[in-house]
């Protein structure tokens, strides 16, 4: 089997005939690794997450999943491979925490509320050990704090595939501490599962910490890709974001740090 997972070629999306959102966008993400896709607001991530997602089609080049047009994958089997988490989800506020990891089973089953088997039951069980929700697992979702909600929705995503997981910004609203918790939990499950993720994020430090590689874009290109430690240098930083920044090394890597008066000499 290829290494590569996703494959993207010139591939180009518009929302109508007049705009161009994603425009003739190459990369390649590659299988048990964590993928960052960074650039500023507006530049095609969250559009790029949608197409990889199936939630749109191309208008003009193609996307690859292990080595075959993504289009050809029905929804069903795609969803039995890839699981997903956007950044904000509905969920009636009287369903428990375990129904709703159980809807993770739904692919494997003809209707939404098939019988579950035992082996779903288990799989269930384990997703929420996982993902720590299993001590909360019969209180209705209405009743967590947000961080515990966000695990939840990767303990359903568990349970539906470890093989692949797309991440629309999980850690956007979160505090420090549950948003540190989140990406340990996904390095957790890469490491030990050798699930791959790409995940949309707007924190580059939280990127060189945790991404084996990144895709930087802009205006619907992608404009830098490779290993993260490579991509995110002072001036990809400046020419992406136009703000100066200093790159340091420490024991534990790298991180960058912003010149805010560079951004207060550009606003004044």
């Amino acid at each position: 089997m290829s290494d590569i997972v996703f494959e993207i070629q010139d591939a180009v999306f518009g929302y109508d005939k007049h705009s161009t959102v994603i425009n003739g966008l190459q990369a390649k993400i590659k299988a048990g690794e964590i993928t960052a896709v960074l650039g500023p607001n507006g530049c095609g991530k969250t559009t790029l997450f949608a197409l990889l997602c199936k939630a749109l089609a191309l208008r003009s080049g193609e996307i690859l999943f292990r080595g075959k047009p993504l289009r050809e994958y029905r929804r069903k089997e795609f969803a039995r491979l890839v699981s997903v988490v956007h950044q904000s989800n509905a969920v009636p506020d009287d369903m428990t925490v375990k129904n709703l990891v159980a809807m993770g089973r739904t692919p494997y089953h003809n209707t939404i509320f098939g019988a579950e088997t035992k082996a779903d039951k288990e799989i269930v069980e384990e997703s929420m050990e996982l993902a720590g929700v299993a001590p909360f697992s019969d209180r209705p979702v209405k009743e967590l704090s947000g961080g515990q909600m966000q695990r939840v929705w990767l303990a359903l995503a568990i349970a539906q595939s470890r093989e692949v997981l797309l991440l629309d910004e999980v850690t956007t609203y979160l505090d420090i501490r549950y948003q540190y918790e989140i990406l340990n939990l996904i390095r957790s499950l890469n490491k030990t599962f050798g699930t791959t993720v790409v995940m949309v994020l707007h924190d580059l430090n939280q990127a060189l910490q945790y991404a084996d590689a990144a895709i930087v874009m802009k205006d619907g290109r992608a404009v830098c890709r490779g290993k993260t430690q490579d991509v995110i240098t002072e001036n990809v930083i400046r020419d992406i974001y136009g703000i100066t920044s200093e790159i340091i090394s420490i024991e534990t890597g790298k991180y960058c740090l912003f010149n805010k008066n560079s951004l207060e000499r550009r606003l004044v």
